[in-house]
């Protein structure tokens, strides 16, 4: 059997066995087209998009093209964001004008020698807090807010966010026109009280105030001597306004300037006047019991 094995393997007319290379191109070229095949007929995997995650994503979207999206950012660009610089100096100027009306009006209705010394100062200044008051309806339409956590800066959904908010009633209330009225009665400065409604967004302006000052505890000490000072000033109006509608009778009210020269001054009734409401509210000095029911 060894003589037989190894003349057959010598013998040069036996088949010959192909070599190992051969043998393993042609298995790779099997595999390669198995593949190719199997390739074909599989589907695309359908992608699934997760609105939640696409949501708070702080990527940007691929799907949205050039254009659209340089308008997006425009129109951010153009909300003012209610933590930001630009809204707080906005709410102090709309501040300086509620703090115009509030300190302003009760004294001219009171001593309407006031109103008379200088009219169209008085009629500039109430024009500009009408204008001003008219353009933070404009402001509170560009104003962001947020949902969910994120920055609202569609306007559409701004508008209607503003409209549907108490907010809108009350400024449209603040400029109730009723200054027309003056045209028949003359100089009424009285009228303009609907103004007071826009003391919210003076309010919006002291807690934004509060919040950025390293001096918190004195900026509510000032605001709360502001308010004890404005509270005296429109009490004195009151009274001398009472002892002026009762002809200046009795012990209790403002000394009659008609038999008293010394008290005709515009600035001795004033002065006179918020004295008085300064003892009053601080329940110190003697004051003189008051004679009718009005008083």
């Amino acid at each position: 059997m060894a003589c037989v094995n190894w003349v057959g393997a010598g013998d040069p007319s036996s088949p010959s066995k192909p070599p190992a290379k051969s043998r393993w191109l042609k298995l790779r070229t099997t595999v390669q087209l198995g593949g190719a095949i199997t390739q074909s007929h599989k589907k695309p995997p359908l992608k699934r998009e997760d609105s939640f995650l696409k949501r708070f994503s702080t990527r940007q979207s691929a799907e949205p093209t050039t254009q659209s999206a340089h308008r997006s950012f425009i129109a951010s660009q153009r909300v003012l964001n209610p933590d930001e610089n630009a809204l707080f100096m906005w709410l102090s100027v709309l501040t300086a004008c509620v703090l115009h009306n509030a300190w302003t009006l009760i004294v001219r209705q009171a001593f309407p020698e006031l109103q008379h010394a200088v009219p169209r100062l008085w009629f500039g200044l109430d024009l500009t807090t009408d204008v001003v008051f008219l353009a933070d309806i404009g402001v509170q339409f560009r104003t962001g807010y947020l949902e969910q956590g994120l920055m609202v800066c569609d306007s559409a959904k701004l508008a209607r966010h503003y409209i549907r908010s108490q907010r809108f009633a009350l400024d449209l209330l603040a400029l109730t026109p009723l200054d027309l009225v003056q045209l028949w009665t003359g100089p009424l400065p009285i009228v303009r009280i609907p103004r007071f409604l826009k003391l919210y967004r003076a309010v919006r302006f002291y807690y934004m105030a509060e919040s950025r000052t390293i001096y918190p505890n004195m900026w509510r000490v000032v605001n709360l001597v502001h308010i004890l000072l404005l509270l005296a000033h429109w009490f004195g109006c009151f009274y001398y306004m009472i002892s002026e509608l009762e002809g200046f009778c009795g012990s209790w009210s403002y000394p009659n300037p008609r038999s008293d020269l010394h008290y005709t001054m515009l600035a001795r009734k004033y002065l006179g006047s918020v004295y008085w409401s300064t003892l009053t509210l601080t329940t110190i000095g003697d004051l003189a019991t008051p004679s009718t029911n009005l008083q």
